[in-house]
């Protein structure tokens, strides 16, 4: 099977995440799947792509392209880039795949062709809670959910020696008013003034233009003694931080409002870092609901001493948190790939 998958931006983001996860899955279960994927713009990340492709040589599984030949697909796949729409002659062999929190980017879903094969989400929450209310009706039975994972390499041993003072607070991701990140800070500012004073918080990811300069926030906070930031990181190095931040008893935050899955916080799981999220419907499937790893979304007080909770019996929930990302296997997604083309 030969797919063509196209998406707006080339970034260091989740759905270029889900792509090179998926090759790699296709990789490890002997499935003759090629992915094409074609980007309208490169937004800075597509070296990043390429190299993760490199590295786990995956070369046969998934290239990038950059023109649209769609007689040479069997199926073309758009993740929330209804752009692509205009440029082809058939419809009907398109999936679309919705994996947008953001309201203004699923507008497009009130006026897709009649004709679109199927709608797909990473997550039944999301489907649920969100893309049903965005479709028309002629969708409600070509609904299906492909699942996300996280990929299952292993690591080269990375030595246990430590190279921070404190324990991280990490946040792994894009940083705006819907991802919620100013939260973070605030829930971080009365860890800081704790006497214990155990933490530092570590945020990596892209800030959104006009959200907030976060260099300043952060030395407005009075917490620049306690904080670190740096830009996105490619790919196949997200797993050697999370081992080092596990090494170091750290905890992944997310104060989100809005998710179609929660990736970032599955690969924290996968790597035993515990995590802390807020309350939304996405988030709770990841941690199948447990209470530990849950806060009242904006209860920053909440969250304070939940994170003092995860810090105070940090082996077991580390633990259990591994136990919770093991139901979102690779497994899973290919059985659940192979039913959606079975459908077709």
């Amino acid at each position: 099977m030969r797919v063509l998958n196209v998406y707006q931006w080339a970034t260091v983001g989740g759905v270029e995440r889900v792509l090179l996860n998926r090759a790699w899955a296709f990789k490890r279960h002997g499935l003759d799947v090629m992915q094409d994927v074609f980007f309208f713009h490169d937004s800075g990340g597509l070296r990043n792509f390429r190299k993760f492709i490199k590295y786990f040589q995956l070369e046969k599984h998934i290239s990038v392209v950059s023109e649209i030949d769609e007689k040479a697909y069997d199926f073309i796949i758009t993740f929330d880039t209804p752009e692509v729409l205009t440029l082809l002659k058939n419809t009907s062999n398109v999936i679309v795949e919705c994996h947008s929190p953001y309201d203004e980017a699923r507008v497009y879903l009130k006026s897709l062709p009649k004709d679109i094969a199927r709608i797909v989400s990473p997550s039944a929450s999301f489907m649920q809670s969100v893309v049903v209310h965005d479709i028309t009706e002629t969708f409600k039975d070509r609904l299906f959910v492909l699942p996300n994972f996280h990929i299952s390499e292993e690591l080269e041993p990375i030595p246990p020696s430590k190279i921070w003072g404190k324990k991280p607070v990490c946040y792994i991701g894009r940083m705006d008013t819907l991802k919620n990140t100013i939260e973070l800070l605030e829930i971080f500012t009365i860890l800081r003034k704790r006497p214990e004073d155990d933490f530092f918080l570590l945020l990596v990811g892209d800030v959104r233009p006009h959200y907030m300069d976060i260099k300043e926030t952060i030395r407005k906070l009075g917490i620049e003694d306690r904080a670190a930031y740096y830009r996105p990181i490619p790919f196949e190095k997200v797993d050697v931080l999370l081992t080092k931040i596990k090494q170091h008893k750290g905890i992944f935050v997310s104060p989100s409002m809005g998710e179609s899955f929660g990736l970032s916080a599955l690969e924290a799981m996968s790597n035993g870092v515990p995590v802390l999220l807020s309350d939304i419907e996405c988030h709770k499937p990841l941690v199948n609901g447990d209470p530990d790893f849950l806060y009242r979304l904006g209860n920053v007080s909440e969250a304070v001493g939940k994170v003092e909770h995860i810090s105070g019996n940090y082996d077991e929930l580390s633990e259990n948190v591994a136990r919770l990302a093991a139901n979102h296997s690779s497994s899973l997604f290919i059985e659940a790939w192979k039913q959606l083309f079975a459908g077709l």
